[in-house]
């Protein structure tokens, strides 16, 4: 329905995203850590070398690790240093007044990697094997921390097997990554191996040939390619007046929120997350680097609950008549435009033909990352999120401060495009039926959005509702893919209803390896299906394997 350019656009996205596999494989540039045999088990090193020829088999750029390398200038060197040193002051200062510290002290005597000159170059990810000595990890020798992803292969992790909880494979990523200060862990035996990602999954997959190569080209590359990325409030364009949870206007939302929470608590689909400052970190220093790379988030947390706000339907202007209507000339070679700033698409409705409209700007309530999703503090756990003609907004509770306790969800743009899709879909059923409930229900209390790591027993999706997104590439969240597989899905799926005359409700949305988006129409009545239905959905792959 919309052009992959055109939702860029709306989604406030800067770069051309690569969306396939192969595209992905193509991009990625990977290089191999130096290892010492003597160290590493055979199971790892044979895991290695069939990584390697299946990588360049997809067409992978490996790169030597010599040819990898780069001088980094002095300048980048002071810099790093010089946001030590502004950090340590800033420890000592909370130290003598007592305040809770929000970010580790690095002891100088740690800093000699950091003052090291030959890095690994930005863009350039790397894999290493084993579990290499502190302060030669490979992170201790990247240029980028954000633009350069490690992948750590280990053994298979002596606690997990086959029938381990989700909450097992939780702790055992959480500090696995901590400990080897890596993006992606791979644990291997003799037959199988695992995937952890920051995506809180655990699938597993065999060494028999096909499955191998269609595991490492769909699930391990676009999870190196499109890696987790949250969204930083630089972003944002931040509104200086604030919101009122418990106004007129916010009430009802934030009751939902707020009231929903003891039903969804019970269903034990949005566990407690992890404190940073709790994980195995082997220094302070890799402590630190790890809250850069989290965007210095004191925590993480799964799942998120959201509720989209009443929607202004847009009107749907006949494309011949646009040209006049707007005073502005209709391109003929894309299917976006502006007119004084006002973001409009091309869309074609059914067999009614090409209309014009403007994007309906959108708000969503939500919960600020790393909160207790289930029981929230309206005045410091609320985010106010917008998307306006192609620019994200963000309000703040009144009287909340900003501090590193408060950052959106890692899913921001998720939310945002799950959003924003429900308005143009919404728009177009008040343009065929001004009783279409649908629209009626977006213009009158919006929708619920929610996420968790899990996914539905198809047999229980209720009628009306149609799911998508299974066959997508296995990309980390908050990656900008994750946002527009969420919705390019859902106008799929809505159009393929349009057309067979079917009724849309909404959407469940499957991130493969990941977890479930689905839209209902309050957060309240979607936890009261899953306490009557306790079967429905657990955390982890349970259901998963049933889309296919």
């Amino acid at each position: 329905m919309l052009s992959q350019t055109a939702i860029e656009k709306i989604l406030a996205l800067s770069e051309k995203v690569v969306l396939t596999p192969d595209a992905m494989a193509d991009k990625l540039n990977i290089t191999f850590y130096p290892y010492n045999e003597s160290t590493v088990s055979p199971n790892v090193i044979s895991f290695t070398r069939h990584l390697e020829r299946v990588m360049q088999e997809v067409k992978v750029n490996i790169i030597p690790y010599e040819k990898s390398l780069e001088r980094i200038p002095m300048s980048k060197v002071m810099k790093r240093t010089f946001k030590i040193c502004i950090n340590n002051v800033i420890v000592a200062f909370e130290t003598v007044f007592r305040l809770r510290h929000k970010n580790p002290y690095v002891p100088f005597s740690i800093l000699r990697t950091v003052w090291r000159r030959n890095k690994i170059k930005k863009g350039i990810s790397v894999i290493a094997l084993g579990e290499n000595e502190t302060s030669n990890l490979p992170m201790d020798n990247t240029s980028s921390f954000t633009e350069s992803s490690v992948i750590t292969i280990l053994d298979w992790p002596k606690n997990i097997s086959e029938d381990s909880s989700f909450m097992e494979h939780f702790d055992t990523a959480m500090n696995l990554f901590a400990y080897n200060m890596t993006n992606i862990v791979i644990g291997v035996k003799e037959n199988a191996w695992i995937l952890y990602n920051f995506n809180a999954s655990h699938p597993i997959y065999s060494m028999e040939e096909t499955e191998f190569k269609h595991a490492v080209l769909h699930a391990l590359i676009p999870k190196i390619v499109a890696p987790i990325r949250p969204v930083k409030f630089k972003e944002f364009t931040i509104l200086r007046e604030q919101f009122n949870p418990l106004d007129d206007l916010h009430k009802p939302f934030t009751e939902d929120l707020v009231a929903s929470g003891t039903l969804l608590e019970s269903t034990n689909l949005y566990p407690k997350g992890k404190q940073i400052d709790t994980l195995p970190f082997r220094n302070n220093l890799y402590k630190w680097i790890g809250k850069i790379h989290l965007d210095n988030r004191n925590g993480m947390s799964y799942g998120f609950l959201a509720h989209q706000m009443p929607i202004q339907i847009s009107e749907l202007i006949p494309f011949d008549d646009a040209s006049k209507i707007l005073s502005a000339e209709i391109p003929a070679d894309t299917d976006y435009f502006y007119v004084s700033e006002m973001l409009y698409v091309i869309v074609s409705v059914s067999e009614k033909g090409r209309y014009v409209m403007h994007v309906p700007d959108i708000w969503v309530l939500t919960q600020r990352s790393g909160c207790d999703k289930t029981h929230i503090v309206p005045e410091k756990d609320l985010v106010k999120m917008g998307l306006s003609n192609g620019k994200m907004l963000i309000q703040t509770p009144k009287g909340l401060v900003l501090s590193n306790d408060y950052r959106t969800s890692f899913d921001t743009r998720v939310i945002l495009a799950h959003a924003v899709g429900n308005a143009i879909i919404a728009s177009i059923f008040a343009f065929l039926d001004k009783t279409n409930a649908f629209a009626t229900r977006a213009v009158g209390e919006g929708f619920s959005i929610s996420h968790w790591h899990g996914y539905i027993d198809p047999a229980f999706i209720p009628q009306g509702w149609f799911a998508h997104g299974i066959r997508n590439p296995h990309v980390a969240c908050s990656s900008p893919q994750s946002a527009i597989y969420a919705i390019q899905g859902k106008l799929e799926v809505f159009q393929d209803a349009l057309l067979r005359h079917e009724t849309y409700s909404g959407d469940v949305h499957i991130e493969p390896h990941h977890g479930t988006n689905i839209v209902y129409s309050s957060l309240s009545e979607l936890a009261e299906f899953f306490t009557a239905h306790p079967e429905a959905s657990v955390l982890g792959n349970k259901h998963y394997y049933k889309y296919k």
